[in-house]
């Protein structure tokens, strides 16, 4: 089965991303790593790193018009960070590789099943 780990990171955690060379490759360090253990299991499908929420387009339709707004919109502590594609025998599996994501630690990862609706990839 697919499943998709989504990794929401608080705001200080994507600060990191902005700071110094030796700050931002300590904390690249793990994510790299993390995604390095997923490839060598033979799990991962896919997955990015998402830029910051304030580069977020918001779209929606209100009263037959389209509306579009600058980001961030998330009435959350965690922002959006990024995504991974993985093919795993059930969710049990994906949750054990969700508990290893940094992002586990100071945000959450959510874990969603992939539906297969018979139309391939």
């Amino acid at each position: 089965m697919k499943a998709m780990l989504l990794a929401f990171e608080p705001p200080e955690d994507f600060a990191l991303r902005r700071a110094d060379k030796k700050t931002f490759d300590a904390y690249m360090g793990e994510w790299f790593a993390y995604s390095e253990a997923m490839t060598k299991a033979g799990v991962i499908r896919g997955g990015a790193a998402l830029k910051e929420p304030e580069t977020a387009t918001v779209v929606s339709i209100e009263n037959g018009k389209r509306r579009v707004e600058d980001g961030p919109f998330a009435d959350a502590k965690e922002q959006l960070g990024g995504y991974f594609i993985l093919e795993v025998a059930n969710l049990d599996e994906a949750a054990r590789w969700a508990a290893q994501c940094p992002a586990a630690k100071s945000g959450r990862v959510d874990v969603r099943a992939i539906p297969d609706y018979g139309q391939g990839e």
